[in-house]
């Protein structure tokens, strides 16, 4: 049965249990707000006559019938709205722990002495793998009759009838679903039976046993097995044959640890230990001579008893001043299994008035395994959810936004509305509140780093997530202004640190109106395309863009401080030292005055290049290539084309003619003299003319940081000139030695 499915059922049956925490008016009013997931209701809707009883005496084993739907709720909790049974654990101890908080309250506040020395109230947990039987027992406030049929065998929830006809027109709050408490019946995941063993705190109270198999009934009887001391109860689970797992101490431990580690509680588990003592070995000590040492053996020695799980303590609980730098660093490393890492920064902080919650975040030292694979990995648990200390969830979106996967830490608050079973978020109001906290928060963490003054730490953090920040760029319209500044870049003249853009606006030349920009794949690469040239020459800096990321979030950040982003690479370059029309001026005159090599390198490239334009801006280089204003760099063709074909299709011919370049041509470059002779010697049909023309563009395309399509025939090109070249080389040198000879004769003669 899907999710959606189940929750109609549930919705359409209402039931709510609030498993061990009895209420009552006087103590509803004192007590501490209760876990939204559970429920406390003190007003529950009526029940059938026979189960209505309010004498506190109990004839021999009393029988109930559960309300109609309470038998639908149960078969939906069951089957289909728990993902993982593990869970029941978690459920029932957070049950125990109410009533314990409970009993601890209620005894802070009464008029009783000797209510108030009562011993911290604890959990105990056994298996019996003989009798296939879990008992959790508490020492928490314990249940009456009418406390035991109100909480487990009947709707607490008033008025839910007209909140399903509201959400069935759509007009309810969904959020309310989280106030369905039905954590009790996750006992039923692993058990076929439920024997709950009780004793109230109030005087003269017996000692009773409600029992039920998951049918439409339950008993109430009063009990006479080993007493409880004092007040509390005990949860007897009859498991089924498929879930004897769970008698295993060790797959309870586990459990423990995962999901109630910092209850406040103490929670003891029964095992067995055994230790090796040093004893006597009296076989070996029987010739044993007079004042000769008694020779020992190592023999095991078993104990059972209780021994306490969640010795863990949730430091977020405690004001920041009183946590030292010693504790942090440990509970980053335990909680997030990060021994050998020792974060980089943390913070500590509450959010009090509207919501309350507390929350540690951490930045790690190093980037964590699995995101070393996958940068966005599914199964990359970075912020856990508790709510009062329970263990709900660390794998769920919205609590924080994708580019802060990074991040590591802790969450705890009341106000999360949960849905019945804890394991899945629902969007709200609260959750938009803590997100906007913990990314502020997070960026206060990052901007300290870059503030230090110690400027490695910054490098480092850059180094492991900085395609995070650049992601947030991309995908965070709400927070990429504060982003933005904590961007890292090379550039022409950082060398091999990295600038940001405020430094790059504090080093611009006096009249300079944009930021320039030039895409590669690679420091490198990006040092030698010709494009960047043209602005280099000039003094101004280039930022170096080397990944395809780069291209992406910089469509995201078209201005800086009012300066405007240029690509280098595009078309129609205007710099900020000249006039546009005096720029198309000297280039339409270029063009004119080049009009034979311009017409002659369109003709031998049609179909490579859009078009030929001669240009003084490049001073090495003898050409480049560049793009239209729309049209996409030569890292973005290869990282779409690997996309399309990933995807299936083809990769030939995928860009078509809408991303063929603009070849620019440095007329006075001496290549570019050459080919003009060329061109004026053999025409405009010449082989080798057509051949310099063709390997003139390869070199301008590997230059800017495309791919030669015909490697094949770019080789075939390079050795012909190669050829040609040592041909012409042995001509030479053979016509200087006749020359040498002739000479040598004649001065023969002459002697």
């Amino acid at each position: 049965m899907k999710f959606s499915t189940a929750v109609s059922l549930l919705l359409a049956s209402a039931t709510a249990v609030g498993a061990f925490v009895a209420p009552s008016a006087s103590s509803r009013n004192m007590m501490m707000p209760s876990r939204q997931f559970s429920s406390r209701s003190s007003a529950p809707l009526a029940m059938s006559d026979s189960a209505v009883v309010d004498a506190e005496t109990v004839s021999d084993g009393e029988t109930f019938e559960f309300q109609a739907e309470v038998g639908r709720v149960m078969d939906i909790i069951i089957n289909s709205l728990y993902s993982n049974r593990d869970v029941f654990l978690r459920e029932l101890v957070s049950n125990a722990a109410d009533a314990c908080d409970k009993k601890r309250f209620l005894s802070i506040t009464s008029d009783d002495g000797a209510a108030a020395s009562l011993a911290k109230p604890s959990i105990q947990i056994k298996s019996d793998k003989d009798a296939m039987t879990i008992t959790i027992e508490d020492s928490g406030v314990g249940m009456t009759k009418s406390e035991l049929m109100n909480n487990l065998g009947r709707i607490a929830q008033s008025g839910t009838k007209k909140f399903l006809e509201a959400l069935g027109e759509g007009s309810a709050d969904v959020n309310l679903i989280g106030q369905f408490g039905v954590g009790f019946y996750s006992a039923y995941l692993v058990a076929d039976k439920v024997e709950v063993v009780t004793k109230s705190m109030q005087p003269g109270s017996p000692q009773l046993r409600w029992t039920s198999d998951a049918s439409n009934s339950y008993t109430i009887a009063e009990d006479s097995s080993e007493p409880i001391d004092g007040s509390g109860t005990r949860l007897i689970l009859h498991l089924k044959d498929d879930a004897l797992e769970y008698l295993e101490t060790n797959k309870l431990e586990e459990l423990l640890q995962h999901y109630s580690e910092f209850v406040e509680f103490p929670i003891s588990v029964w095992k067995e230990n055994t230790e090796y003592k040093q004893v006597p070995d009296d076989e070996a000590n029987k010739d044993l001579s007079e004042g000769e040492e008694p020779k020992m053996k190592t023999v095991p020695e078993t104990t059972e008893g209780y021994e306490q799980m969640n010795t863990n303590k949730p430091i977020w609980l405690r004001p920041p001043s009183e946590v030292t730098e010693e504790e942090y660093r440990d509970f980053y490393q335990s909680a997030f299994r990060a021994s050998y890492d020792e974060p980089m920064a943390h913070t500590h902080f509450s959010l009090e008035g509207q919501i309350e919650c507390k929350s540690i975040l951490y930045i790690p030292g190093m980037l964590p395994f699995e995101l070393s694979r996958d940068m966005f990995d599914e199964d990359s648990r970075n912020i856990r959810l508790y709510v009062k200390r329970v263990f709900i969830n660390d794998k769920f979106e919205d609590i924080v936004p994708r580019w802060l996967k990074f991040i590591r830490g802790v969450v705890d608050s009341q106000d999360l509305p949960l849905n019945v079973s804890r394991e899945i978020l629902q969007k709200s109001k609260v959750l938009s509140i803590i997100n906007k906290r913990l990314v502020r928060k997070s960026l206060d963490m990052i901007r300290d780093i870059e503030g230090d003054e110690d400027d490695s730490k910054y490098i480092m953090f850059w180094n492991n997530f900085g395609k995070y920040l650049k992601v947030g760029v991309i995908e965070d319209s709400r927070n990429k202004d504060d982003i933005i500044p904590l961007l890292r870049f090379f550039s022409s003249k950082s060398g091999d640190e990295y600038t940001s853009l405020d430094q790059y606006v504090e080093g611009m030349k006096e009249n300079q109106k944009s930021i320039y920009y030039v895409t590669a794949d690679g420091k490198a690469k990006a040092r030698m395309n010709p494009a960047a040239e043209k602005i280099t020459s000039r003094g101004f800096e280039v930022l170096y863009l080397t990944e395809p990321l780069d291209e992406i979030m910089i469509e995201n950040v078209r201005d800086y401080k009012d300066f405007k982003l240029v690509d280098v690479s595009k078309e129609g370059l205007n710099l900020d030292d000249e006039d546009a029309a005096e720029r198309k001026k000297k280039e339409d005159e270029l063009n004119t005055n080049f009009k034979d090599v311009k017409e002659f390198l369109e003709a031998a490239l049609a179909g490579k290049v859009s078009k030929v334009k001669m240009t003084d801006l490049l001073t090495e280089s003898p050409a480049a290539l560049v793009q239209s204003v729309y049209g996409m760099s030569p890292t973005m063709q290869r990282y779409m084309k690997a996309q399309n074909v990933a995807s299936g299709g083809s990769d030939a011919g995928m860009m078509g003619s809408f991303n063929q370049a603009v070849l620019e041509v440095n007329p006075n470059h001496p290549i570019v003299k050459d080919l003009e002779l060329m061109v004026k010697s053999q025409g405009k049909e010449g082989n080798d003319a057509k051949n310099f023309a063709v390997l003139l563009y390869d070199v301008a395309a590997l230059t800017s940081g495309y791919e030669i399509e015909d490697s094949g025939d770019f080789a075939q090109r390079i050795l012909q000139m190669m050829t040609s070249k040592a041909t012409s080389d042995v001509k030479d040198a053979e016509v200087e030695t006749v020359d040498t000879d002739e000479t040598q004769a004649e001065e023969s003669d002459d002697a």
